[in-house]
């Protein structure tokens, strides 16, 4: 069966997904209803093309489902992403899964004079299907890493925030980063 726009098999598809989601609940429900086995099979038949209706597009399969068991947040390519410390990041079209997972922050502080403006640093995490976690890290600084390329997808720095100021201490997850994620 093929996922089409618009046809049967996106509304069969809908409705096997909803009875899957509520475990056969809505049996229950239309046997609550006090109905006859005729009226209660019309009834899932109207809801059946109903769905059909509703999802016309069938933008609920129009992309893989490989994320759907992990609690994360789809990342979209090709725009400048902020990602949340120890947030996970999932994309479906590539299928890799994505965490922002350490960082060590010495860029010099507003209101402090230094002699070097440092850097910090951001370890990730990314995890293509079916394969081994791979760990990577970024700068702050252009004089090291601050972009890398890793199964035809491309992580590049471009800010991290808060900036450091002084007196004042930030909790690793007070931390965004700015990436830009490109294929």
């Amino acid at each position: 069966m093929e996922l089409s726009k618009g046809g049967e098999p996106c509304a069969l598809l809908f409705l096997i997904r909803v009875i899957v989601k509520f475990q056969g609940n809505l049996f229950s429900i239309l046997t609550l209803l006090n109905t006859d086995m005729r009226s209660r099979t019309i009834l899932a038949l109207a809801l059946f093309l109903l769905s059909g209706l509703l999802h016309p597009g069938c933008e609920l399969f129009d992309r893989n489902h490989y994320c759907d068991p992990y609690d994360s947040e789809e990342l979209t390519l090709n725009d400048t992403l902020e990602l949340k410390y120890n947030q996970l990041y999932c994309n479906s079209k590539y299928e890799f899964r994505l965490s922002f997972d350490s960082l060590s922050d010495g860029r010099c502080p507003i209101g402090a004079w230094c002699i070097w403006e440092g850097t910090a640093r951001v370890n990730l995490i990314v995890q293509p299907s079916g394969k081994a976690k791979q760990t990577f890290t970024l700068f702050t600084h252009k004089s090291f890493l601050n972009d890398t390329l890793l199964d035809g997808i491309r992580y590049e720095f471009i800010d991290l925030f808060p900036y450091p100021e002084i007196d004042r201490n930030y909790r690793e997850e007070d931390y965004i980063l700015r990436l830009l994620i490109s294929d």
